[in-house]
């Protein structure tokens, strides 16, 4: 016999369609497939060879305007260059489907604008996929940091130093523009750790940073970006990244607090207690392939559509995930200026 739990399960599983089936969109096929609460219905690509990305099964279309209308979907995901995501989004929530947006959210300030009023003009659910909130090093960080048991937070530390060849901006090269991309490594691989570094240091007060080219790439975005971050409580941050390096190193998180010092490399988090010995505070799962992703992903996925089924889930709301957008703003606005700019 089929209990209530499952009768209600069986009710509330969600029709899924994905937009754009370039390289991130594998990772959502996958943790779609994943999650009980969905199931993917359909996908849309330009290119019509990459209906294989969807599997045996989802229905397959180049237009996603007739997706929408042929297709009774709940929510769409969004996985298309960046610039694209703020208009799709919107036609998305003016059919009134949900949406579950790659970051970044949009490249623009007005289209930040835009794309935080959609849940009240539209009266549907808009995520942001800033999966590294959800890695379990992430949670416990925050919480033990923010915990008040281990003192003031006086410092931050975001690093990522990655490898793209000049082959990664030609096989797409809208990548390497500036107003289809917003930007180069920090728009592109990094922002998941500026929104971790708001999230750990809280309401910014101002940003000095600088961007450059450091790479013989015929492209317009940075390759390479530093900032020092001043937040609003008197700790300092400071953040550096580039895809100039040999190699994808782990991405570096640190939290010292008067009392500790927390750190996230190569998947764990370990705390440091009044200068005593390092020890492990827990790990992270890790996904096959491109292991530097994490596993967020499903993650996210499965709480966005908790949430969506009225549940006690969460997910990255418009407003919330504006803020990385907003700093790496200010960074090329500092960086322009050759001064510290105020967050304001």
């Amino acid at each position: 016999m089929i209990s209530a739990e499952e009768v209600r399960n069986m009710e509330t599983v969600r029709k899924v369609g994905i937009i754009g089936l370039g390289v991130v969109a594998d990772t959502h096929v996958k943790a779609v497939g994943a999650v009980d609460q969905c199931s993917l219905a359909a996908g849309c690509d330009l290119d019509p060879e990459r209906r294989a990305v969807l599997g045996v099964g989802p229905s397959f279309y180049t237009d996603y305007r007739e997706m929408l209308e042929c297709e009774q979907l709940d929510a769409v995901h969004i996985c298309l260059p960046h610039d694209l995501h703020q208009p799709v989004a919107e036609a998305c929530a003016a059919a009134g489907v949900n949406v579950l947006s790659e970051k970044p959210e949009a490249v623009t300030g007005e289209q930040l604008r835009r794309m935080e009023q959609l849940e009240d003009r539209y009266h549907v659910q808009v995520g942001i996929c800033l999966q590294n909130r959800y890695n379990e090093t992430t949670k416990q960080l925050l919480e033990m940091a923010g915990s008040g048991a281990y003192g003031r937070l006086k410092a931050v530390k975001g690093i990522v130093t990655w490898h793209r060849p000049a082959q990664y901006y030609e096989n797409a090269p809208w990548r390497g523009s500036f107003a289809r991309s917003g930007g180069g490594c920090m728009m592109n691989q990094s922002i998941h750790t500026l929104d971790l570094m708001q999230l750990i240091g809280g309401p910014i007060e101002a940003i000095h940073g600088t961007v450059s080219r450091w790479m013989d790439y015929p492209t317009e975005v940075e390759d390479t970006a530093g900032a020092r971050i001043c937040f609003a409580n008197g700790a300092e941050g400071i953040f550096f990244a580039t895809v100039g390096y040999g190699d994808n190193s782990s991405v570096e998180v640190e939290a010292v607090c008067e009392r500790a010092v927390f750190n996230i490399k190569n998947y764990r988090l370990t705390i440091r207690e009044n200068g005593g010995e390092e020890r492990l505070v827990c790990t992270d799962r890790r996904l096959n392939g491109k292991t530097y992703y994490g596993a967020g992903h499903e993650a996210l996925i499965r709480e966005f559509y908790r949430k969506l089924n009225g549940e006690a889930g969460s997910y990255v709301t418009c407003r919330e995930g504006a803020v990385s957008v907003r700093m790496i703003h200010k960074i090329y606005e500092s960086s322009l200026k050759h001064q510290k700019v105020q967050w304001g």
